[in-house]
């Protein structure tokens, strides 16, 4: 028998130290006086009486007559049946009514236009964009690589087909048919050097989800604030328009800037 677990069980259930030993003291042999409780339970003399007053009041204990109709006080438990019963119900009592409280703050609560959450880790952080293209009810501006654009294909196919307007630009080149608003990014090392691991996405124009994942060391960030989201998404328009620009005037750009736009992306 492990003693010590019992001890500290009942403790769980609202027991002291000293009550736990003096009711499994009076489980072992009972009914039994103060000084036998004492002597069986190792509970100091002047503490027993105080904590079987407390344990009478709690109806885990009861005072008992002996035969003899002595004066002297006797004790006997409340049998453990009874004891797992009492806990069970109030444990059942304390749920619900806990159940109750949570449901109403909960209810409450407004969620905080502010939040910032950071994630450490690629799979987990891809596995965040996901849950959160999947509950997105009207807009998906993405701008990543071919490579993040593979694992997040099915959720983003899944989105459009169920009316989400899905608009989307590729540092890279992909083979896939993409059926919603695509474009390309101008291809070259400015695109390799400048947003090497990088996806921006906003979605619903309520959040926005950004991944930094160059030299494996990925992480990202989750946020409903208003400045951010509405910075990410300009961000990703504006370099939508730039690069059809681009490809609508390449040749004019270059002859004036080089082929590369050298002279216009190296001013910083």
């Amino acid at each position: 028998m492990n003693i010590d677990k019992t001890y500290s069980t009942l403790k769980q259930y609202g027991f002291t130290e000293y009550e736990a030993k003096i009711y499994v003291a009076l489980l072992q042999s009972n009914p039994l006086n103060g000084n036998e409780i004492a002597i069986k339970s190792g509970v100091p003399s002047p503490k027993v009486y105080e904590n079987l007053n407390r344990m009478c009041e709690k109806e885990v204990v009861f005072p008992v007559l002996d035969g003899n109709y002595s004066t002297k006080k006797l004790y006997s438990p409340l049998p453990y049946k009874e004891l797992l019963r009492k806990i069970e119900l109030d444990f059942q009592n304390d749920t619900a009514f806990m159940e109750s409280q949570f449901k109403v703050i909960s209810n409450q609560m407004k969620p905080d236009w502010s939040e910032l959450y950071h994630l450490d880790g690629y799979v987990s952080s891809i596995d965040s964009l996901r849950n959160m293209i999947q509950s997105t009810e009207q807009t998906i501006y993405l701008s990543c690589w071919n490579s993040e654009l593979e694992l997040l294909w099915d959720d983003l196919l899944e989105a459009f087909k169920k009316g989400v307007r899905v608009i989307s630009i590729l540092f890279d080149v992909t083979d896939k048919k993409i059926p919603w608003l695509h474009f390309t990014h101008h291809q070259g090392e400015f695109s390799d050097r400048r947003h090497t691991g990088e996806l921006s996405c906003v979605l619903d124009e309520k959040s926005v989800f950004i991944l930094h994942s160059a030299e494996g060391n990925a992480h990202a960030i989750i946020s409903s604030h208003t400045a951010l989201t509405r910075t990410t998404l300009n961000y990703i328009r504006h370099d939508i328009y730039i690069n059809q620009v681009v490809n609508h005037f390449h040749d004019e750009l270059a002859a004036k800037y080089g082929e590369n736009f050298g002279g216009l992306l190296d001013i910083f």
